[in-house]
């Protein structure tokens, strides 16, 4: 049996995207059709329904570039890395190092759509940017990434994007009107924001990266979003909280410091209005952070976005129908 992500049939292209850009598609095995469905075949899991079918396999070349790896290496390589454009970007063990060169002949070789590879060192410093080493491939980290039909263009290196978020930021762009307002708190090169305003929400969009805004408003422009549809202030959250007015919903995607912000952003939270927070949490208390939430919100629900480690994963918490609080 082999596992496979179940999408309807109108989100199919855009799974397809997302899975392959986390490099999760076996490849080894044909897309089935089930009725309104189509099911991806899996490497691994991933966030969504998940099921398992009997697979139809395939006669394809295999993507998998570890099957190119020395075998003394190969099952110390990770599977997963992201892709942005034409860059792969990986993480490899500290024992794995003297090894770049042929991980990334291997890379390109498996993916014709891939012309760089970088080692992803860790995010770091206030702006959360990605700290890259280039171990393949012309200089510069600049390229356009496509996803649920629109395109980024940015530099990886400078500003924060991650592309494993590409069915969250279609997943919710299904569940806005279009007359909604919506606060992007911690936007990065704008991703969620030019979704949702492409969208037609009213879109305001603040990140204290400098870089953000320049990529962020790039981006606006890349969609033919209308200007009436987007705000992109260069700002420390807290600084601005004062002058932002509310909303209908709020996207906090800072995965490692959202709770901290909880308290300032509340209060900007209409009535019926929903946050979309993104945090890290061990598998073992993703329940009792819910909890956690139901104390403040009517209504809590959480979805895994994707795994982190052996034990944390990146956990979404969709919060609705605030309660009346005091902003005292």
């Amino acid at each position: 049996m082999i596992k496979h992500l179940r999408v309807p049939v109108s989100n199919a292209q855009e799974a397809k995207s997302h899975i392959e850009s986390l490099n999760a598609m076996n490849t080894d095995f044909l897309p089935i059709k089930e009725e309104g469905f189509i099911l991806w075949p899996l490497k691994f899991d991933i966030s969504g329904d998940v099921v398992k079918r009997n697979g139809h396999p395939s006669s394809r070349k295999s993507r998998d570039y570890r099957r190119l790896l020395p075998e003394k290496i190969r099952n110390k390589a990770p599977r997963a890395y992201d892709v942005f454009g034409e860059i792969a970007i990986i993480k490899l063990p500290q024992d794995l190092f003297n090894y770049t060169e042929v991980i990334s002949n291997s890379l390109l070789a498996a993916n014709s759509n891939i012309s760089k590879v970088a080692v992803d060192m860790g995010v770091e410093g206030k702006y959360r940017v990605r700290r890259l080493k280039l171990i393949a491939g012309e200089p510069g980290f600049v390229s356009t990434h496509k996803e649920n039909g629109l395109i980024f263009q940015l530099d990886i290196s400078k500003v924060y994007f991650s592309p494993r978020l590409a069915m969250e930021r279609n997943r919710i762009s299904q569940m806005v009107s279009s007359s909604e307002q919506i606060l992007d708190a911690f936007a990065g090169a704008a991703p969620f924001s030019v979704t949702l305003a492409h969208r037609g929400c009213i879109v305001t969009s603040i990140d204290s990266n400098p870089e953000a805004k320049i990529w962020g408003e790039k981006n606006f422009k890349l969609n033919n979003v209308k200007e009436d549809n987007y705000k992109f202030i260069s700002s420390e959250i807290e600084s601005a909280v004062d002058s932002l007015g509310t909303f209908d919903r709020i996207i906090m995607n800072h995965p490692t410091q959202s709770l901290k912000y909880l308290d300032y952003l509340l209060p900007l939270l209409r009535e019926e209005g929903v946050i979309h927070l993104y945090t890290m949490a061990d598998k073992s208390n993703i329940l009792e952070k819910e909890s956690f939430f139901k104390s403040k919100f009517k209504e809590v629900r959480h979805r895994i976005v994707h795994p982190y480690s052996s034990s944390i994963s990146l956990v979404v918490f969709d919060m609705f129908r605030q309660v009346l609080m005091s902003k005292a």
